[in-house]
């Protein structure tokens, strides 16, 4: 896949340096690409990701955004990503179009204005319910949230799944590609 020349070569990086790092959680290559294609296809213009990380996954919003001409919030609670991230953005040329948000998603969501086209929820996974509930109020119908570790947390997320599976103004399915993705759309 063919990405913004000053966006390309720094994904490869970070792909290079997940096998050196222990605290990564990055999405494999291959979910990057996903969401990628996922924002162009929805034409998406205010995605949020909640589990910043060094940026891999951002990387691959902001190639979309660029397109679209949106904007992306990324939330992580650790200082060492929220300051590698910024300049993992800064590098690729897309700062201008992010905002790196430092602290706890449940305090920061309140504060980022709606309408939101896409929501990805890639953090503490105990707290996937409370992230959901605090977001879904702000994605616009049509819209979309996205859980990640669908697949690698099968046990862990059933109760999650479960509930946004029955929630009767969504519908929700499992994308399996990669970590593998709960796709969530907001039908009303």
């Amino acid at each position: 896949m063919r990405f913004d020349p000053t966006i390309g070569p720094v994904i490869d990086e970070l792909e290079e340096l997940r096998k050196s790092r222990d605290d990564h959680f990055q999405v494999p290559r291959i979910e990057g690409e996903l969401l990628f294609q996922f924002a162009l296809a929805t034409g998406a213009k205010t995605i949020v990701e909640v589990g910043t990380s060094y940026g891999f996954s951002g990387l691959f919003w902001a190639a979309a955004l660029k397109q679209t001409g949106g904007r992306l919030h990324t939330i992580d609670m650790s200082q060492k990503k929220f300051d590698s991230s910024k300049q993992t953005f800064g590098r690729a040329g897309v700062a201008s179009i992010i905002t790196n948000h430092l602290g706890n998603a449940l305090e920061v969501l309140p504060n980022i204005a709606g309408p939101i086209d896409i929501a990805f929820l890639d953090a503490d996974k105990p707290a996937l319910r409370q992230y959901f509930d605090t977001i879904w109020p702000k994605i616009r119908v049509g819209g979309n949230v996205l859980t990640d570790n669908a697949l690698t947390h099968k046990t862990e997320l059933a109760e999650f799944i479960s509930y946004v599976r029955g929630r009767p103004d969504a519908a929700s399915s499992e994308i399996p590609v990669g970590n593998g993705l709960e796709w969530t759309v907001k039908v009303r």
